[in-house]
């Protein structure tokens, strides 16, 4: 058997079942009128909903977004990554219970959402759905959130009143990547005559590969153990910058984590990012951690994107690897660019 470490990185309805719980995602608000160059929210755009009856036990459960292609009217393109989501409430009914809050889960603060990739809401729950019920008793828990457009002069880009379809589907799985149920849900961005003036807006983004969305580090015979593993993705993390910008990492979770609850110090993977061809930027090996640690940093790229290939890798001879279980173990890491 081997050992994996695996790093995890936001109409016509399906309904899938697994076990006892159910699961439904809808629109509150679905329309959101953009009349400044601030940007704007809506407090209460989705809610989703697990229903259930009797004993659950649903550990490290998770909750995606993914949007169904391109934003776009056909005439204009609205960028995705000006699109997030965030947590708001968690409500619902449980026994004992009650249900668990956002914190309790561990949920990115904010989601962004990129074109046909999974980005996740809820990356691996750190609290179970569940209820203990000898007469069948009824469970359910609803998550609320908020959609956020990002302000910046790239809105005077659009003349007043278009409009923009943004396609959503939101899905939850189990811990074994089992889906429980997914809908794909729909939401309009409509550009209004905008006030004030363009600003002179700090535009950033950081984007990561599909291929790099799920890093793998594996131990498959005796030199992994005496001579640690490591894992490349080559032109993983995309960065994007008008100013002086700087990138940090920080584990969502407090350890390493399998499906039977054995654990792994974080420290005890290592990565560093490696500015690729073209990139003058700084970057700055570290041992994951729940803090939120400097990866690299640079100059402005002209708002042209740069890429920095990501590696994961182990020490030799860690101790903590050779007495661990036989077990695939997890966790998720946030990516963030800020202004230097």
């Amino acid at each position: 058997m081997s050992k994996k470490i695996f790093i995890i990185f936001l109409f016509i309805s399906i309904q899938c079942f697994a076990g006892k719980l159910t699961f439904k995602p809808w629109e509150n608000n679905s329309f959101l009128q953009i009349n400044s160059y601030n940007g704007n929210m809506s407090q209460n755009a989705f809610t989703v909903r697990f229903d259930g009856n009797g004993n659950i036990d649903e550990p490290k459960w998770r909750l995606s977004a993914q949007l169904k292609g391109v934003i776009t009217n056909g005439t204009y393109t609205f960028p995705a990554d000006k699109v997030s989501f965030q947590p708001v409430f968690t409500t619902g009914s449980a026994t004992p219970g009650p249900v668990p809050t956002i914190q309790q889960i561990g949920m990115p603060a904010s989601v962004f959402l990129q074109e046909n990739v999974e980005k996740y809401l809820v990356p691996s729950s750190n609290a179970p759905l569940s209820n203990t019920s000898n007469s069948n008793g009824a469970f359910y828990m609803e998550m609320g959130f908020s959609l956020t457009v990002a302000g910046g002069a790239y809105l005077g880009n659009y003349p007043a009143w278009t409009e923009f379809s943004v396609p959503v589907e939101i899905a939850a799985y189990d811990q074994y990547s089992n889906l429980i149920g997914k809908s794909v849900i729909y939401f309009k961005l409509q550009i209004a005559q905008l006030s004030g003036t363009p600003p002179t807006s700090t535009e950033m983004s950081l984007k990561l590969a599909s291929d790099a969305v799920n890093g793998t580090l594996e131990f498959k015979t005796v030199q992994d153990y005496t001579n640690g593993v490591s894992v490349s993705y080559p032109n993983a993390l995309i960065v994007k910058s008008n100013t002086n910008y700087q990138v940090k990492v920080k584990s969502i979770q407090g350890q390493f984590t399998s499906a039977a609850g054995s654990t792994l110090a974080l420290d005890a993977v290592q990565m560093v990012l490696n500015p690729a061809s073209g990139n003058t930027g700084s970057t700055f090996p570290i041992s994951l951690s729940t803090s939120s640690q400097l990866v690299a940093k640079g100059g402005t790229t002209q708002s042209a994107n740069v890429y920095y290939d990501v590696k994961y890798s182990t020490s030799a001879n860690d101790n903590r690897f050779i007495e661990a279980k036989m077990e695939d173990y997890a966790t998720t890491i946030q990516y963030e660019i800020m202004p230097q």
